[in-house]
């Protein structure tokens, strides 16, 4: 007898995997996110709007989760994914065959949510620093980052080899057991529209459906499944001899290729909608950082500061520069972000947004890394500390003057900067290694009136080639000649960058979020334009 194809596990082995890829730090920006929600809420600061820029990925996958069941966890979870082909490797290659006991099984379940009250209690609620060694997922994530993952999480990597044992002889052994964010899916996705329906009066004694269950769910017992356990694998549809078992959403029977297209197609569309949300709240100024650890650190208000821009460069994920700007006013932090950064992404999107408000609101960089993200955290640590330790008014090393531009001081246009007045002033330029480096206000420089061009290195290292024309010593246009980047991240980037250079007289400009690599580009090539304009 010919077996059927299992077309359906065909197509959630290549999501699978097209995710693994992707974005294999899903599952830990979610679980991260849900412990942003938790501590502003203990702290009685929450507010969803502000916040929901630093919430993408945990709102796209609960929304999706409760009104279609847990897709996320059966195809999009990196570390499920794992989990599956590590137990998929064990019987097809290892030919093992290892049951666990109905009874014991169904114990067993109940230590995810033991786990996630001890997380909750004990990291969340106290403040424990246990995780941020002891975490497999976070290990998990910065496996690629070998031989140095093993020394950072000792206990994560020991805890993750443990967890793959498990995963050889049980199917998704973490996700049955062990995962926190499951427990919450669990619970939620039970007001599902999505169901399994399985009339009992129907079936043989095959108990196929239960065999093939990736969560070892008894559903030979069921008159139907709706979300709990079930992570809509759909494998116990596949395995049914009789096509008994179907997939049911509201009342009406629907074909599962359609109901797991759907899902996946409704949360790839939910993600780019909330991603569209939250850069619209950015650019309004409604969005606000929100802060996801409880803060325990000394204030460096006594510390005196002088008046200025500084920058500082730190080690991110796999050895990436990650260079930082802080703006000193008053003796006050009063701006902190990023010139550059060699890391991923999304995790240093994640650290970038919390870390730097923390550093401002308790005025120290003695604050707590992002779980999931801990190098890229300790970059922009690292890198904001030497900043701040250039900024020390016991230093001789740099003075600072401000743009007489305007008379204004709004920090997002007008910026201070220091200049070099003496011998020792070299410490600022050499410590400084990119090219996008914070500069002077151009206005106190002496320019030549006329056109200039400058060149510089953009997305996946294409050349951005901008042109300059001065007048009455001052910029007064700025447009690009040619660039090699994609033509929507760089449409994105070259309206914001070009009028916040004419209008503060400046290239020390932020970079826009989701498209830095194009914004790097420009404000480099303005810069060596602008060199070839000095008097």
């Amino acid at each position: 007898m010919v077996k059927k194809i299992k077309k359906i596990q065909i197509f959630r082995h290549i999501i699978q995997l097209i995710m693994f890829v992707l974005s294999p730090g899903l599952f830990i920006l979610a679980f991260s996110e849900l412990k942003s929600i938790y501590t502003m809420i203990i702290k009685g600061n929450f507010n969803f709007i502000t916040a929901f820029p630093t919430l993408i990925e945990f709102t796209t996958v609960i929304i999706v989760t409760i009104f279609f069941g847990r897709f996320f966890c059966g195809w999009v979870c990196a570390f499920g994914t794992y989990n599956d082909f590590i137990y998929l490797l064990s019987k097809k290659v290892f030919k093992i065959n290892f049951k666990v006991n109905e009874k014991v099984d169904k114990v067993l379940k109940y230590v995810k949510y033991v786990v996630l009250l001890l997380l909750v209690i004990v990291v969340w609620t106290m403040g424990s620093k246990v995780l941020d060694t002891t975490s497999p997922w976070d290990a998990f994530a910065q496996i690629t980052n070998f031989p140095q993952v093993l020394f950072d999480y000792t206990i994560g990597v020991a805890l993750l080899l443990l967890i793959t044992i498990g995963a050889l002889f049980v199917e998704r052994f973490f996700c049955r057991y062990l995962c926190p964010l499951g427990a919450v899916f669990n619970i939620l996705s039970r007001i599902g529209i999505l169901k399994i329906k399985k009339p009992t009066d129907k079936c043989g004694k095959c108990r196929l459906c239960t065999n093939n269950c990736s969560m070892g769910l008894s559903l030979y017992k069921a008159q139907s499944v709706c979300g709990g356990d079930c992570i809509n694998c759909f494998k116990c549809i596949e395995a049914c001899p009789r096509g008994n078992t179907k997939i049911n959403v509201l009342g009406e029977n629907v074909n599962p290729e359609l109901a797991s297209s759907v899902a996946i197609a409704a949360m790839v569309g939910l993600y780019a909608v909330n991603n569209l949300g939250a850069s619209a709240l950015k650019n309004s100024g409604l969005a606000i950082a929100s802060t996801s650890s409880t803060i325990t650190s000394s204030s460096s208000t006594s510390q005196k500061y002088k008046d200025g821009t500084y920058t500082g460069t730190g080690t991110g994920f796999q050895g990436g520069t990650t260079q930082m700007s802080v703006t000193i006013k008053d003796n006050k932090i009063t701006k902190v972000e990023t010139v550059s950064n060699g890391d991923t992404p999304d995790f240093y999107a994640r650290a970038e947004s919390t870390i730097a408000s923390e550093i401002i609101s308790t005025q120290s960089t003695t604050v707590d890394t992002v779980s999931g993200a801990t190098y890229s955290s300790e970059g922009i640590i690292s890198a904001t500390q030497e900043a701040l330790k250039k900024a020390e008014a016991s230093s001789s090393a740099t003075t600072t003057t401000t743009t007489p531009t305007t008379t204004k001081t709004t920090p997002t246009k007008t910026k201070t900067t220091p200049t070099t007045t003496d011998s020792s002033s070299t410490t600022v330029s050499t410590a400084d290694t990119s090219t996008n480096t914070a500069s002077t206000a151009t206005a106190s420089s002496k320019y030549k009136d006329g056109t200039y061009t400058g060149s510089g290195s953009g997305f996946r290292g294409g050349t951005t080639q901008m042109s300059v024309t001065i007048k009455e010593n001052k910029i007064t246009k700025v447009e690009t000649v040619s660039n090699g980047d994609t033509p929507d991240f760089y449409a994105r980037a070259e309206s914001t960058i070009i009028s916040q250079i004419v209008s503060t007289q400046s290239t020390t400009v932020d970079t826009v979020s989701g498209a830095t690599y194009s914004s790097e580009g420009i404000i480099s090539a303005t810069q060596e334009a602008l060199s070839k304009a000095k008097a």
